[in-house]
């Protein structure tokens, strides 16, 4: 009987250690694929800010008249603004941004003076019809207004200027190359359309950053999250020290 109630025993304990055994393997296995799911998540969210192929893209321009000390016109004919469309072919070796202006506005437009004292200027941004420091991709270089009268004197009712991306590394040697286009009515040169040019390997990289941008802003959220929960718990601890 003392044997018989040893191996009992023995094949109670044995069956005990694999049941408390059993449940580790599937946990372990259920929190790498927690993980790798939290892993594809986010290489999918990231793919989804690059946007590679331009297929969430939305764009604008605003271009307007600074004088002599930067300051922007508030006067009729000193702005303008219109939506950014993608013109270049997929994959094409140079991205090709252009905006046209109606030039029968007889409110909204920007009239280019033939005057000293007078620039062009403009910032093109991304995302939504709001700028913002995070969703611009470029500024134009400042421009004479009458330099621009000069080029169309050679060629008529077309001027060039230069716009500057400031998130490239080196961004200062490799500016972008920006056309305009005009018409004249009335003894007014009016602005109709802005075309801005940007090489593709330029255009992936101002997006990498963009992505790298929206990594900072998503752990700048963990860590607030961290430290909210921190406090929450200190809390709790200072109550129940209080209760007790």
């Amino acid at each position: 009987q003392a044997i018989l109630a040893q191996a009992i025993l023995a094949q109670a304990i044995q069956f005990a250690s694999a049941t408390l055994r059993a449940p580790l393997r599937p946990a372990r296995s259920d929190a790498m694929a927690d993980e790798k799911k939290a892993e594809d998540k986010k290489k999918a969210a990231e793919k989804k800010v690059l946007d590679e192929n331009d297929d969430a893209f939305c764009g604008y321009v605003s271009i307007q008249t600074l004088d002599q000390d930067g300051i922007a016109g508030r006067i009729m004919g000193s702005h303008v603004k219109a939506p950014v469309q993608i013109v270049s072919e997929p994959g094409a070796d140079t991205v090709l941004f252009e905006a046209v202006f109606l030039g029968a506005n007889p409110l909204f437009y920007l009239e280019l003076r033939n005057e000293e004292q007078f620039f062009v200027w403009g910032q093109w941004w991304m995302d939504g019809p709001k700028h913002s420091e995070s969703n611009q991709i470029c500024t134009l270089v400042p421009i004479k207004m009458q330099e621009c009268h000069k080029q169309m004197d050679a060629k008529p009712n077309e001027f060039s200027a230069k716009a500057q991306c400031e998130f490239l590394r080196s961004s200062t040697t490799r500016l972008m190359d920006v056309g305009f286009t005009t018409e004249t009515k009335k003894f007014k040169t009016k602005l109709t359309k802005v075309t801005m040019a940007m090489p593709r390997q330029a255009w992936m990289e101002y997006k990498q950053y963009r992505v790298r941008l929206w990594k900072a802003g998503n752990n700048w959220k963990g860590m607030e999250k961290d430290e909210d929960e921190k406090e929450k718990k200190d809390g709790e601890k200072d109550g129940v020290k209080e209760g007790e």
